[in-house]
């Protein structure tokens, strides 16, 4: 019996990754799989005094509550598939790597590629060196610019 498949989208409330997280949706729909969102709140900034690093965690937090949020519902919309969530703290790259370490069902890794991004591919660079060395899952990448009916015909 082959194994569902299981997609770990990174999201950030950009456009890039809620065309990856479309794409995923769209995918585990028509393969019967699922799909987890997974959002990295950077640290805060600890040379403040404690209780306003605290105060702002708590902020990033309800934020990205309400992205996430805002995202599994237009993933349900347009592809009937609601997404579990992931909040994690730390630097992004490593918690997607922690993640993607800590679930055994996950399949595939699911980042978005911004095409006008000055940053693109700062990430995705560090990914694939530490993946190649630790995480035996492909990356797939979604290019942010597909439309609805692109990532249709691809999925």
């Amino acid at each position: 019996m082959e194994k569902a498949v299981k997609y770990l989208v990174c999201v950030d409330g950009s456009e890039s990754s809620r065309v990856a997280l479309h794409y995923a949706c769209k995918k585990a729909m028509r393969r019967g799989g699922s799909v987890e969102m997974l959002h990295v709140v950077p640290p805060a900034d600890m040379q403040n005094l404690f209780g306003v690093a605290d105060k702002m965690r708590e902020e990033q937090r309800q934020e990205a509550e309400i992205m996430v949020k805002a995202l599994g519902e237009s993933a349900f919309q347009y592809a009937g598939v609601t997404p579990t969530v992931q909040i994690r703290e730390g630097r992004p790259g490593e918690e997607i790597i922690n993640a993607a370490l800590a679930d055994n069902d996950v399949n595939i890794l699911v980042l978005g590629a911004s095409p006008e991004s000055a940053k693109r591919g700062n990430l995705i660079q560090w990914l694939a060196g530490k993946l190649g060395d630790r995480l035996l899952v492909p990356v797939m990448l979604v290019p942010g610019n597909l439309t609805d009916l692109q990532i249709d015909e691809l999925s």
